[in-house]
């Protein structure tokens, strides 16, 4: 028997052991995250299908459930208060996400810079996403608030009206603007700069060489690096604000008149003040169906984007 035939005998064994090793190392990684998924489904799907069951039928709390089917959502689609509270949803997240995105950008360029003390106010201009909603709405509430706030009596003391921010529709309106772009332009200029930090000097020192404007560096050079970082943070910014809550609702109530009443109050007033399980669900399902068209919009204009930078190795 040759040598080669008398090696192969002895690993045939040895392979055919680590193979089983390998396939029983394999089941075993899956096996542990059974849990992970059961917890998943137990938290988030299950929710998930009983709101869409409950949707579908008049159920208050106290009462019988009885099964009207699409009835909540016609009846939904045809109540003013709904697209009253779409409307504002969708100007709240245009309005808010657009100011935002400028000012991330202005904001991450300025702190690109390397000066003395910029460590402290990058401190100071991310401190604000770091406060829970309810608090930021507790204490611009009181910011705004026409006795003895301090917006107010700055505006005085510069020789400027008093604005009845949260008590006029239209004031109270950008009062929940200010506040939004206030704690989470922080945000994107986060996302900014950790895109900045990835553009490659000799590409600007070139560009220096050759006089090219800012103009040109924006377009040619910095924006391939900030377009998946902007993109990130317009979808995750037009997710939270579609389904804005908390900040309204402290410092407006939602009104004067529902006039900053969001889709995502509208549903709260729904269950909590009125009971209406089943049409609270529906409208919950409507934020879903909304956020979910968005998000998928949103994307299909981040992939090709990261795709183009993995093909050209960027």
């Amino acid at each position: 028997m040759s040598q080669e035939a008398i090696v192969s005998q002895r690993a045939g064994p040895a392979t055919a052991v680590e193979a089983a090793a390998g396939l029983r190392d394999i089941w075993w990684r899956r096996i542990l995250f059974v849990p992970t998924i059961g917890l998943l489904i137990l938290l988030a799907i299950v929710p998930l299908i009983f709101s869409l069951g409950v949707s579908l039928f008049n159920y208050s709390l106290g009462s019988r459930a009885i099964w009207v089917g699409l009835r909540n959502y016609i009846n939904l689609f045809t109540d003013p208060q709904f697209w009253l509270a779409t409307r504002i949803t969708v100007q709240f997240t245009v309005v808010a996400v657009s100011i935002e995105v400028v000012l991330g950008i202005l904001f991450g360029f300025v702190m690109n810079q390397r000066f003395t003390g910029m460590s402290v106010i990058r401190l100071i201009v991310f401190l604000p996403m770091m406060l829970a909603p309810f608090v930021v709405g507790l204490f611009w509430r009181f910011m705004f608030d026409q006795t003895f706030g301090i917006v107010d009596y700055l505006l005085t003391q510069l020789g400027l009206p008093a604005i009845p921010w949260l008590i006029h529709p239209f004031w109270a309106r950008v009062a929940v603007v200010i506040v939004d772009v206030w704690q989470w332009t922080p945000f994107v200029t986060l996302l900014v700069l950790a895109g900045l930090g990835t553009v490659p000097t000799d590409l600007l020192e070139a560009a220096t060489l050759d006089r090219a404007s800012n103009w040109m560096k924006f377009r040619q050079i910095y924006w391939p690096y900030l377009r998946f970082p902007l993109l990130l943070a317009l979808l995750f910014r037009s997710i939270d604000t579609l389904k804005m809550f908390d900040l309204p609702f402290i410092l407006t109530g939602g009104g004067p008149g529902n006039y900053t009443s969001t889709l995502s109050i509208l549903g709260y007033r729904q269950q909590i003040m009125f009971f209406n399980v089943g049409m609270a669900a529906a409208i919950s399902w409507v934020v879903v169906i909304i956020i979910n068209i968005v998000t998928n919009i949103l994307v299909r204009l981040i992939t090709p984007a990261k795709a183009e930078q993995v093909h050209t190795g960027l």
